[in-house]
């Protein structure tokens, strides 16, 4: 990706579950937030309370998919197995040199296990607002090819903007 280009809007987007299976009725997507653990220093050497990042590790990482309404591409809400969910945007961009719009591919893959579903609510005439919300063991968000956040719990992957905030401490107890 060259240049500034102004963010306009998610042109169009698809979620896949599992290796291909396409979901339908998709609403939105909220992505995990990315929050660091960290650790409280206080002592005699800091003045007061101090939150320290704890390197490569995060908090919870929750993702959540909100359905228009319930249907059948939701079969696997309660077998507790680990799915892997694929969101492919295209992002709308305009360039401020020529005014054209410019098209900049977003990919996310997050796995873990769905830890809630809520069917939302029937009413004649409403959507149903079903959502299921994934635990994530594993997050990576690319745009433009460009690497912006690598997570994988469980096998100590920590990246951002494909630098490993982990090797040292990999190396440290290998």
């Amino acid at each position: 990706m060259t240049g500034l280009f102004i963010p306009s809007a998610v042109n169009a987007a698809k979620v896949y579950v599992d290796g291909g299976k396409m979901h339908v009725g998709i609403a939105e997507v909220s992505l995990p937030e990315v929050k660091n653990t960290t650790a409280e220093l206080e002592g005699f050497d800091v003045g007061g309370k101090l939150e320290e990042p704890i390197v490569g590790h995060t908090d919870q990482l929750d993702l959540t998919l909100k359905f228009m309404s319930l249907n059948t591409t939701i079969d696997y809400v309660n077998n507790q197995d680990v799915h892997t969910v694929q969101v492919r945007a295209s992002h709308q961009f305009v360039d401020p040199a020529t005014g054209k719009n410019v098209f900049i591919g977003i990919k996310v893959d997050a796995r873990g296990k769905i830890k809630e579903f809520k069917p939302g609510t029937i009413k004649t005439g409403e959507k149903t607002d079903a959502e299921l919300v994934m635990s994530c063991q594993y997050y990576k968000v690319e745009m433009g090819g460009t690497e912006m956040v690598h997570i994988d719990k469980l096998n100590l992957i920590g990246s951002v903007e494909g630098i490993d905030l982990m090797s040292t401490i990999k190396n440290l107890i290998t």
